[in-house]
């Protein structure tokens, strides 16, 4: 692999009147190796929509990169997957508590919403979490492992997984409190970009 050391670039930018290529085109590619109970569990790669959610995409972006703003602990790496709801969503992202409670974003402790182009149609998209009201986005984030349509129009769909939904299926059977605790460490153990040009993600890999 080639990995992408590019400086991420803060800027808030618009998505409105996209064609039909851009909203599907990834932009940049991100990896996340898993570790449970400090076991190496696998890679996923997550392809980022860089046109349809351009600020959230670059937020995700520079916390896989990690140490932002020359900060070590600004990043996802090291940080515990919190919750987990099986045949529903993985969440993590909590860059300051771990629990889901904290995180920030690199625009500030929150940013805005950007209209909601893409669909929680299927597993393995990846969204925002928030604070369960408009413009709360930090750095939590979850992944699906179901279609789950209620929740468009509420999250920021900026990603899809493109390769491991075999390790999310594992993980997807650790078992969880009622409060969606996982009863296993779940823990990024290293992320990062990998370099690639610009592409539009084939209609077979959409859903």
């Amino acid at each position: 692999l080639i990995y992408c050391d590019e400086p991420i670039q803060k800027a808030l930018v618009s998505n409105h009147d996209l064609e039909d290529d851009e909203v599907w085109m990834i932009t940049k590619t991100a990896f996340i190796d898993f570790q449970v109970d400090l076991e190496p569990a696998g890679r996923i790669v997550i392809g980022l929509f860089g046109e349809a959610a351009p600020n959230t995409a670059t937020n995700f972006a520079a916390l896989i990169r990690g140490n932002y703003g020359g900060d070590s602990k600004f990043g996802f790496k090291g940080t515990r997957m919190h919750r987990l709801v099986p045949d529903f969503v993985l969440q993590g992202g909590d860059i300051t508590n771990e629990d889901g409670t904290g995180g920030k974003s690199i625009y500030g402790e929150t940013f805005n919403d950007e209209p909601m182009i893409h669909s929680h149609n299927a597993s393995g998209f990846v969204s925002m979490a928030n604070k369960g009201k408009p413009n709360t986005n930090g750095s939590q984030f979850f992944i699906t492992l179901n279609r789950a349509r209620w929740l468009d129009g509420k999250h920021i769909v900026f990603g899809k997984v493109l390769e491991g939904m075999d390790v999310i299926e594992t993980i997807n059977d650790i078992k969880a409190d009622k409060d969606g605790f996982p009863n296993k460490l779940i823990v990024i153990e290293d992320c990062g970009l990998i370099k690639h040009k610009a592409y539009v993600l084939p209609e077979d890999s959409r859903y």
